[in-house]
């Protein structure tokens, strides 16, 4: 049987070639776009077939997870399975890790590098990639369980034709008793992208429109959590920025609700974060813009014109787009806004959350051949070479350092060397839950404190659970060790 076979001349074969199912969420890229790069990997490689099986995004986990376990008996049962970077930790066990030689593979005897997959992708990728698909095996030691082609973060969504409308009508109302250079100035910051939160901070008030607490036009859609669509995500990159130590070194407790001893003055870095995320839906602060009635989402709420501003990843584009079409000449997207100036700032300063789609290969079937033949289509959809109609179809840079592919909006690809991500266990979406409800405790009367110590023991009780570590926790114990350890 030929495998991996690169010539052009033609190979008479006496089996037929394998067939790898490759499953993904019908919520990611078009089956076209995928044919089009299988059809260039079975072009070189006669020996391997691959076929797409797409499942609706509300029960794509748990069929995937349902078909590894019956594997034997389930038709097209999962041989590449996309898998959400958050997810890693949960489906570690059930993945097959990449050979060590997975990136000397594809090269000459003169090319090879001798350096193992694992250190090959911590220098390739970008960092936030990297150590979401770098986890330590049972024995704990690092191993690649993934590859993801693009890399995707939060960035800030902007109607310029609502902006322009807030710039215009400040002349006119009784807000403003400045000069007219003052005024101009203003009208300026209003209509050009925010860098800071102080940006935001000082723009807010001459965008919003409420009459007491009714608000009818809202600046940005952020301070509560029913509505405001990855609000977990937005307080939590608030909190990497400015400085909060989310999870300890081995990554077994949640550490956002510590305070943190300066030279001055003792801080809480999480609990600053929340308060200041909160302001933007609390009536008696000045910069009060959002509330829980102006509509069902932050993404409805921006397509009908009833925020000027909005916090999204480049997925919601196309949401936008399709709700309102016309819509389209009036968007503008800006790198996510820092607590530093980033024109001045040093990079490590700047974060933005940021996720992404990884391919991995089940262990199920525990055929080695099979597995082998996986994980050589996906090094090469996750190449340079074979990401680029993904890239092209979702408008994304790649996860590669120094490759952008073809990004829908330039923000996306000029923070891409910042976006990071944190580990959260075997239940990110649970996490996510309770920082919704965290925010909504908060606005309803609860301390931040006090919220902030239940998530963070919460949290902490879910990753203490978590045997399957990113490579970069210092200190933790192996499942091996904890199993060895549980018997005794």
């Amino acid at each position: 049987m030929m495998l991996f076979g690169c010539s052009s001349k033609t190979t008479t074969t006496t089996t037929a070639p394998i067939t790898l199912y490759w499953w993904r969420s019908q919520a990611d890229v078009k089956q076209e776009t995928l044919d089009t790069m299988i059809a260039s990997f079975e072009g070189n490689n006669p020996g391997i077939k691959i076929e797409v099986v797409l499942k609706d995004p509300r029960v794509y986990e748990q069929e995937a997870v349902d078909a590894m376990a019956s594997h034997a008996s389930t038709e097209q049962s999962p041989d590449i399975l996309s898998v959400k970077s958050e997810e890693m930790p949960s489906f570690v066990p059930k993945l097959t890790a990449a050979p060590t030689t997975l990136f000397d593979a594809v090269l000459t005897a003169k090319k090879k590098t001798g350096k193992t997959a694992v250190e090959t992708t911590e220098e390739t990728y970008e960092t936030a990639a990297a150590k979401s698909v770098i986890l330590n095996d049972a024995s704990g030691s690092p191993a690649l369980y993934g590859l993801p082609m693009a890399m995707d973060s939060l960035a800030l969504y902007r109607n310029t034709a609502v902006l322009q409308s807030a710039s215009d009508s400040l002349a006119t109302t009784s807000k403003n008793d400045m000069t007219d250079e003052s005024l101009k100035s203003l009208k300026s910051k209003i209509t050009t992208a925010p860098k800071t939160w102080q940006d935001i901070v000082d723009i807010v008030p001459y965008i919003t429109v409420k009459d007491g607490d009714n608000i009818t036009r809202s600046a940005i859609a952020m301070g509560s959590s029913k509505n405001v669509e990855r609000s977990y995500d937005i307080l939590q990159t608030i909190m990497m920025q400015n400085g909060t130590k989310l999870t300890s070194n081995d990554l077994n407790s949640a550490t956002f609700n510590l305070s943190q001893t300066g030279a001055v003055s003792t801080v809480n870095p999480g609990e600053q974060a929340l308060k200041f995320y909160l302001r933007f839906a609390t009536p008696t602060d000045s910069i009060y813009t959002w509330n829980d009635s102006i509509a069902t989402s932050s993404v409805d709420a921006f397509a009908t014109g009833q925020t000027a501003m909005m916090i999204q990843y480049a997925s919601a584009y196309s949401a936008i787009i399709a709700k309102a079409p016309n819509l389209k000449s009036s968007i503008d997207v800006s790198p996510m806004p820092q607590i530093a100036d980033p024109t001045t700032a040093d990079s490590s300063a700047l974060k933005t959350m940021s996720r992404m789609w990884v391919e991995t290969v089940p262990s199920a079937k525990g055929d080695a051949t099979r597995q082998k033949a996986a994980w050589k289509f996906v090094q090469y959809i996750t190449s340079k070479e074979g990401s680029s109609e993904y890239l092209s179809a979702m408008k994304l840079p790649s996860a590669l350092k120094g490759v952008t592919g073809k990004s829908k909006l330039d923000a996306f690809t000029t923070q891409k060397t910042y976006a990071d991500t944190w580990y959260k266990g075997n239940s990110p979406d649970k996490i996510d839950e309770m920082f919704i409800d965290m925010i909504s405790s908060a606005l309803g009367g609860t301390s931040t404190k006090d919220a902030l110590d239940k998530t963070n023991t919460n949290t902490s009780t879910i990753l203490q659970g978590s045997t399957s570590k990113w490579s970069t926790a210092v200190g933790v114990t192996t499942s091996k060790e904890a199993d060895e350890a549980a018997s005794n």
